[in-house]
């Protein structure tokens, strides 16, 4: 483990990175009025925005993670070879709720989708690094202010299943760029 994590510094110190590691996730399409309708119901007091305001606020690409933590030194051929197996996933958002970490709320649709957990497994064949353990697919809606995610669950009930078509995969890399599949 020590190995692993010793290459990786080294491989990060060579090349310009965004983020740590790569994350390949699945775009779902869904009603524009009803997505801007669920963010309309989110006061702008409550949105967090993080010190350098990468990837926080409001999400305005509705997906699901399929895995985040590929390391940064895998070829994206390995990548592309598990992206060409993904068939389209059936999807359904069957809650709102939210998670709290120390600096704020995640605000989410929760996925029910045998599929995506088949998807979570093959991924983790890549080299990867887990940041959760355990594979719970949703659907972000925003990032708040610490505490203020509770009112929002209970506002957003009428919005639990609206329609949420999967459309492309995504494989988002380390140095922020992306590559998109069709499905």
């Amino acid at each position: 483990m020590e190995t692993k994590k010793l290459v990786r510094e080294a491989l990060l110190k060579q090349t310009e990175r965004k983020y740590p590691y790569g994350c390949v996730m699945i775009y779902l399409d869904t009603d524009p009025k009803d997505w801007e309708n669920l963010q309309k119901l989110i006061d702008e007091d409550d949105v967090y925005f993080g010190p350098e305001d990468v990837g926080f606020g409001r999400e305005m690409e509705p997906h699901a993670t399929i895995l985040y933590g590929i390391e940064p030194f895998v070829p994206d051929e390995e990548v592309e070879a598990l992206i060409k197996r993904v068939t389209k996933p059936k999807i359904k958002l069957h809650t709102i709720s939210a998670f709290q970490n120390s600096q704020f709320d995640v605000l989410k649709f929760d996925i029910a989708s045998k599929a995506l957990h088949v998807l979570n497994k093959l991924f983790r064949t890549l080299p990867h690094t887990l940041t959760y353990p355990e594979y719970h697919p949703h659907a972000t809606i925003a990032y708040l202010k610490k505490g203020t995610s509770d009112d929002y669950v209970e506002k957003m009930k009428k919005f639990v299943g609206i329609n949420a078509i999967p459309t492309k995969v995504m494989y988002s890399k380390p140095d922020g760029s992306k590559k998109e599949y069709k499905l």
